[in-house]
């Protein structure tokens, strides 16, 4: 039950390229203008290295046993107490990742839309919406990325299209910013914090095997780090970097800064349209990964009725933070580094253990 239909390698490439871009539509390029200044494009680079990087150790992990998912492999590295305590580990990183991508979205939906509507209302229309996909499984998400891939790629571009004429190419000089370390330092380690790299990791069979991860892993990455380079440097030339520092949706104050004549005016509410399907394609794909991820841990025939308890963890999650500085703080300072261990820390732990296991059997 596990197995949710089969799909190409485009829709899988396009589905966690999707998922990758979620975050441009949140808080997040405002902290990485506050990091890299007139040099926030940049500051992307140094996290799609290290996450192709991470995709290709992830590609030896998996290859060593290519009929098995990263949580059986990681049970036979470790042994049956540690290999589930870093199991659920990853389940958890994918239910926090849910409960303050849910959180953000809903927050984001009040301050462009639905100012009067309770936050608990837009959270649940959210996670509903996420539940349902996740329970009709990754073959259907699939296929709604692949459906939807042309409107939120054709719209982001026609937004990039149309700032065109209020480019200034002043704003991306200093070339550098802050400095160079900043930009590819920090800029490094909050870029490289993402969920597809485990992801595609719990869920290889339904990707197509462990030979389909190369190709899908680095194209996505390209089109999902790419997208957000073109926006940050969109945004530096055509705002000041410090009043987009202080702005809470760099994306959505790009939208509203498009001006096609007196008769087309106030077209962010497109983009509404295009960040809540986004939205639903990020939730789901993090219920149904860790939901896929805890079936595996505790050896279950089917994932589905895990889906019910594991929402109502994302939503009391979601609603824990009192305000949006305090998720987006969360998110900075503890969601960011979290997510290097289950996505770079335990592959590379992993590729340890068989080699020190090795070692004896090839001297001996």
């Amino acid at each position: 039950m596990i197995k949710s239909g089969s799909f190409g390698p485009a829709e899988a490439i396009i589905l966690l390229a999707i998922s990758n871009i979620a975050r441009i539509f949140l808080p997040y390029p405002r902290l990485l203008t506050e990091i890299g200044a007139t040099a926030a494009w940049m500051t992307p680079l140094g996290g799609l290295v290290v996450a192709l990087v991470g995709f290709y150790v992830m590609y030896l992990v998996l290859r060593k046993n290519p009929g098995q998912s990263i949580i059986e492999i990681t049970e036979q590295a470790f042994g049956p107490v540690v290999g589930v305590l870093l199991n659920l580990v990853t389940v958890f990183f994918f239910i926090a990742v849910g409960a303050l991508f849910a959180r953000e979205f809903s927050e984001a939906l009040i301050i462009a839309a639905l100012p009067s509507v309770p936050i608990s209302i837009i959270n649940i229309a959210y996670l509903g919406m996420g539940v349902l996909g996740a329970y009709l499984g990754l073959e259907a998400l699939a296929r709604t990325a692949r459906l939807s891939y042309p409107y939120i790629f054709g719209g982001i571009l026609l937004l990039l299209l149309a700032l065109i004429p209020q480019w200034d190419i002043n704003g991306v000089f200093p070339f550098f910013g802050h400095g160079p370390l900043e930009v590819f330092g920090l800029g490094t380690f909050s870029t490289a914090g993402i969920t597809e790299i485990i992801f595609a990791a719990v869920l290889i069979q339904s990707l197509g095997g462990v030979e389909q991860l190369r190709l899908i892993g680095y194209r996505s990455m390209l089109l999902g780090f790419g997208s957000l380079i073109i926006i940050l440097l969109v945004i530096n030339l055509t705002f000041h970097w410090g009043t987009m520092a202080e702005n809470t949706l760099p994306f959505y104050r790009l939208a509203r800064n498009i001006y096609i004549g007196r008769f087309l005016q106030r077209v962010e509410s497109v983009f509404v349209i295009i960040w809540s399907i986004v939205a639903f394609i990020k939730i789901a794909v993090t219920l149904y990964g860790g939901a896929v991820a805890l079936t595996r841990t505790l050896k279950l025939p089917d994932y589905r009725p895990l889906l019910w308890p594991l929402i109502i963890i994302m939503f009391i999650l979601s609603l824990l933070p009192p305000d949006l500085p305090s998720v987006v703080k969360l998110d900075t300072d503890w969601l960011r580094p979290y997510a290097l261990v289950p996505n770079y820390l335990v592959p590379l732990m992993i590729l340890a253990v068989f080699r020190l296991r090795r070692g004896p059997r090839e001297e001996g």
